[in-house]
């Protein structure tokens, strides 16, 4: 949806996306992006280019209420979100296609990341096939966890297949050089997904649906404790798993 307060600003000061993009030093295509798409910006380009405008950054961008944005003395902590539907679906994809070396999934369904996003099983293919070490890890559908996570949200035998679900998502691409694909059986207490150095961890709350709960954006940094904590409870999680093979799928 446009960001019309946005387009209204601009037009009172005689400015257009380029102009504003060249004055804050960001890609004009960025700025285009706030107006033409409704994106929201970093909190702390935001509030630059509200000065700029002369606005209120919460009048230009009413979601910037949904996230609390974190300075560098926060050290690991990016970005706080409310809730996982306040994270823009561009972030997920984008960390995707920034990573490198490896990425690491660990969720039940998670079904929200192929559905915002219908490029993302095929980004997943282009980047294991570029030699990044991809694992993902799903709740096992015929486990007692996802069972009671199930009757905890609410939605009884739906979680188990909304995993099915996810996994059929996946299915054209496993046997995929660099991809594994498993089944965990554990109380699942955060979602986490790992793009190289950085990470979104989304905790669960009893009851609540996972989109419901908040998503905290980390990045690794020297002497780091949170990162790497985890990622340890990744590995922990992952060396449980239960690979599966397109047969199985």
């Amino acid at each position: 949806m446009p960001n019309e307060r946005l387009r209204t600003a601009l037009t009172r000061k005689s400015w257009t996306p380029p102009t504003l993009a060249e004055t804050l030093g960001v890609d004009a295509k960025t700025v285009e992006r706030w107006v033409t798409k409704g994106r929201t910006p970093h909190r702390t380009t935001a509030m630059r280019a509200a000065r700029l405008l002369g606005e209120d950054p919460d009048y230009l961008w009413p979601d910037m209420g949904k996230r609390v944005a974190m300075d560098e003395r926060h050290g690991e902590v990016v970005t706080v979100y409310t809730e996982r539907s306040a994270v823009p679906n561009a972030l997920w994809l984008a960390l995707l296609q920034g990573a490198s070396e490896r990425v690491d999934i660990l969720v039940f369904a998670g079904l929200h990341l192929p559905e915002a996003n219908p490029s993302w099983v095929r980004e997943i293919q282009r980047k294991c096939e570029s030699g990044v070490k991809v694992r993902i890890s799903f709740g096992d559908p015929d486990s007692v966890e996802v069972q009671t996570r199930g009757e905890e949200e609410g939605v009884g035998v739906g979680m188990a297949a909304r995993i099915r679900y996810a996994l059929s998502w996946h299915q054209p691409i496993l046997g995929t050089e660099n991809l594994e694909v498993g089944f965990h059986s554990t109380v699942l207490y955060n979602s986490i997904l790992r793009f190289d150095d950085q990470m979104l961890i989304n905790p669960h709350i009893y009851s609540m649906p996972a989109f419901r709960a908040p998503v905290i954006h980390l990045r690794r940094i020297q002497g780091g404790p949170l990162f790497e904590t985890y990622a340890e409870s990744f590995d922990r999680v992952w060396s449980q798993s239960r690979i599966i093979d397109r047969e199985e799928s």
